[in-house]
């Protein structure tokens, strides 16, 4: 199966739309995952450095929360997103907490971003690459950007994952899959009609993105475990999804293995 050219825009207009930032801001954005967004932005704090240096580029901000949580530690950060209403959101949110002087919010598209070639040291693109359908384009972009000895960090999902390979061959055992399934090259698309219009959202192979960063003169220096399951956001019952949480936090701090893990961080440096 395949998804023509015309087809391969229309999650451009629904990401536009809020339905689906407030989808994501009730299943990700909860105070349950406080703890691990807390964990996760100290690590990135050690791999990015002095705050006091350039900028960090927060590429497809979305709401805000991952510009808030470097913010909060100091850093100035420049994030952009196509979506002006969520940028809206964004800025309202950040004036709130009284971080407006440390965040610059401006409109921006992964597959064709302003920034002069090698004008950004420091980026950090989690969880976007999976709902832009021109991936390689987003890729040479982001990599085009990065100046010598900078660093960009990477979150996607992991389609060999635990959680991935379990929740595809039982949604296939008993037919409940409602999104059209797609593999490609770069990972499994899953294109699902949503109130809005049509969302897709890449499990990716992460070789493979390795690779493509790779081939635009990016060298990986570090994989490591995201949250290992983000099967929470199935679970009705409070306590059961709290003990996820918790597992999801020892995998981060411990084991940290990337294989099984849905989540996965990726830290790439310009030579």
């Amino acid at each position: 199966m395949t998804v023509d050219a015309r087809a391969r825009n229309e999650p451009k207009s629904t990401l536009q739309q809020m339905a689906v930032h407030d989808v994501w801001s009730r299943q990700y954005r909860s105070g349950e995952n406080a703890a691990f967004y807390a964990l996760a932005f100290d690590y990135l704090a050690s791999v990015l450095g002095d705050p006091d240096a350039a900028p960090v580029l927060d590429a497809g901000c979305g709401s805000g929360t991952k510009s808030l949580e470097l913010a909060k530690r100091g850093y100035r950060v420049m994030a952009i997103d196509f979506s002006e209403s969520i940028l809206e959101r964004a800025r309202a949110e950040t004036a709130k907490l009284g971080l407006g002087d440390r965040v610059q919010f401006s409109q921006g598209d992964l597959t064709s971003l302003l920034h002069a070639t090698g004008s950004v040291q420091r980026c950090v693109c989690w969880g976007v690459l999976m709902h832009v359908p021109d991936i390689r384009r987003a890729v040479a972009e982001l990599s085009r950007i990065l100046g010598p000895a900078g660093v960009l960090v990477v979150s996607e999902g992991n389609m060999r994952s635990l959680q991935s390979t379990t929740l595809r061959w039982l949604k296939r055992t008993i037919g409940r899959e409602r999104a059209s399934v797609i593999p490609t090259e770069a990972g499994i698309e899953f294109w699902e009609e949503t109130a809005t219009g049509r969302l897709m959202t890449r499990q990716a192979d992460i070789p493979w993105l390795v690779r493509e960063f790779e081939s635009h003169g990016l060298k990986l220096v570090n994989r490591r475990a995201g949250q290992f399951t983000e099967i929470y956001v199935l679970l009705p019952w409070r306590p059961l999804r709290r003990l996820v949480h918790l597992f999801n936090n020892l995998w981060f701090r411990f084991p940290r293995l990337a294989g099984p893990a849905y989540g996965n961080l990726l830290v790439f440096r310009r030579p």
